[in-house]
């Protein structure tokens, strides 16, 4: 996501569904507070948990 993957993307690479990656996009972003899929991002990687 970071990256700018599409969600249909990122489920094809995990091998896991569309509906999978936007349940936890929606969850990350509950437990960061965030309302956007940018500043998720941005919280994720202040938090160290993104890898570089």
């Amino acid at each position: 996501m970071a990256t700018g993957m599409k969600d249909e993307s990122i489920a094809r690479v995990l091998k896991v569904s569309r509906r999978t990656v936007q349940k936890h996009v929606t969850d990350a972003g509950s437990l960061l507070g965030a309302r956007t899929r940018f500043q998720i991002a941005l919280l994720a990687a202040e938090r160290g948990w993104l890898k570089e």
